[in-house]
């Protein structure tokens, strides 16, 4: 994120970047009840060596006052005080220059999501907030700064278009990269939301919702989501993807954000930035090290020093204490990366139908996999139904270990299923064939099947792909003593001509 920061800062004198103007505010909220200083932060399971000083907007003792005393100082002011100050800073800019357009690129951490109001995309104010109001005189709340950007605009005759960006990265090398450095910032906190993931799951609900909300007041039959979940109100970028190919990356981030791309977005100085808060140079060692994204091309200038460079890359064990974290954040990103360009871009070749759905329904169908009903919890189904792209087996399940599995493929005409019976009757006995134990009921694939046509809206012109695994294995081997779990169902119903290439 800070790699990104700098991008922006780097475009220009028509951007200004602005890192985590909300982080004082809510390091004060998580230590309310502590000393005003931030001693006792550590009790609300927060700890910052920098505290104390941030929150008193006070260089500390080790650093040249007279050199650093402005970063520090510069926090005490609100989000939306700095967001004011950057919009005149470019209204100036512009009426000195032949004017043109400006880039207010704000840096956020996921955890602030509590203090900004995503209908109006300001910092939240409310009068219970006693501590942070006994603080700020009047004219320095964000109510003021709100009204006050207002009025410049107005003035100014500008018009603020606002777009959130979430930069998303694998909950797994977050945590693996606690164990570096910037672990013994926070003390190697394994709590969910120090990695951020499912709070950015809650921010893009909030951003779709204010979204939703703005569109049926003018439009009460518009749709401002797609099937997908893709929403044109927000970007969802991996910094893997990032890292991998930023030159591409930052030209469609640019594209969606509707702004000129500029190479310069690609290199920065090394050391420290005008933008950089005043806690940097206890997180910011390994983009401070480098000069810009690491840049694979027959360019004889190419950066050496960039990041992600695979000569640094770093291998790290993940602790089992945080593998409660990693639970509770990788369904969170599982979801926000199916939102992103490499993940609608992800084909490595085309189809002999020359395009991925010969019918595109078929891009958002639900599908069923689970396993057998339990015997001591009566009848109950414990398969589910889910969109394609979230579907999954486990990779110690038989069809993967070894490909041990059979299938029929059964078509639906006019509402009724072609031959059920038979396809079910020769599914039971290539699983008996095959010597498969604790299998799904007859009556638990039926109702699975007509279950996910039913979600599918399915009554002709489909067909299933139906699979039955012998199951999950409890270790990886060929010995099926090893298959305790039950039987896997899978059923994949899709929108199927009867010829076509695609019809079996």
């Amino acid at each position: 994120s800070t790699a990104l920061l700098y991008s922006f800062e780097a475009r220009g004198k028509d951007t200004i970047a602005l890192d985590e103007p909300l982080y004082r505010r809510w390091l004060q909220e998580k230590i309310r009840g502590g000393g005003d200083d931030g001693s006792n932060g550590k009790s609300y399971g927060i700890s910052r060596p920098y505290a104390e000083p941030f929150l008193k907007g006070v260089a500390p003792d080790d650093e040249d006052a007279e050199k650093e005393s402005w970063r520090w100082e510069r926090e005490k002011k609100c989000f939306n005080e700095r967001v004011y100050d950057a919009v005149a800073s470019i209204v100036e800019q512009n009426s000195s220059s032949d004017g043109g357009e400006g880039v207010i690129f704000i840096k956020q951490m996921a955890k602030f999501a509590n203090l900004f109001d995503f209908e109006t995309n300001y910092e939240t104010y409310t009068s219970s907030s006693s501590k942070y109001s006994h603080e700020h005189e009047q004219s320095n709340q964000p109510s003021h700064w709100k009204h006050e950007i207002t009025n410049l605009a107005t003035k100014s005759n500008i018009h603020i278009r606002h777009k959130h960006v979430l930069l998303i990265r694998d909950p797994l090398s977050v945590l693996a990269s606690w164990m570096g450095k910037s672990g013994q910032v926070h003390g190697n906190n394994p709590h969910p939301d120090e990695v951020g993931i499912v709070q950015l799951l809650d921010v893009y609900s909030k951003i779709v919702g204010a979204s939703m909300t703005k569109n049926n007041a003018n439009n009460p039959n518009s749709a401002s989501t797609s099937q997908s979940g893709f929403n044109p109100s927000v970007v969802v970028i991996d910094s893997d993807d990032l890292a991998a190919q930023p030159r591409q990356s930052m030209q469609d981030l640019c594209s969606d954000l509707v702004i000129p791309y500029r190479d310069s977005m690609l290199r920065w100085e090394p050391g420290p930035h005008q933008c950089d808060g005043p806690w940097a140079k206890w997180w910011y060692h390994d983009v401070w090290e480098s000069n810009g994204w690491d840049i694979d091309d027959d360019d004889d200038t190419a950066n050496n020093t960039g990041i992600h460079h695979p000569r640094t890359q770093k291998y790290r064990t993940v602790p089992p204490s945080l593998l409660p974290a990693l639970r509770m954040s990788t369904p969170s990103y599982t979801f926000l990366q199916t939102l992103t360009t490499s993940h609608r871009q992800r084909a490595f070749a085309t189809p002999p139908t020359g395009k991925l759905y010969e019918d595109p329904r078929n891009e958002h169908v639900f599908v069923f996999v689970g396993t057998p009903s339990d015997p001591s919890n009566g009848k109950r189904n414990r398969g589910r139904i889910l969109p394609r792209d979230m579907a999954a087996i486990s990779p110690f399940d038989s069809s993967v270990q070894g490909g041990d599995a059979t299938w029929e493929g059964i078509r639906v005409y006019n509402g009724r299923i072609f031959h059920l019976h038979r396809h079910l009757n020769r599914l039971f006995r290539s699983a008996k064939a095959l010597g498969f134990e604790n299998l799904h009921a007859r009556e638990e694939i039926v109702d699975a099947i007509f279950r996910v046509l039913a979600a599918n809206g399915m009554r002709d012109g489909a067909h299933m792909r139906l699979t039955l695994t012998r199951g999950e294995k409890a270790t990886s081997s060929m010995n099926p003593n090893f298959n305790v779990y039950g039987t896997t169902l899978i059923i994949l119903p899709e929108w199927k001509p009867t010829e076509g290439a695609t019809t079996y």
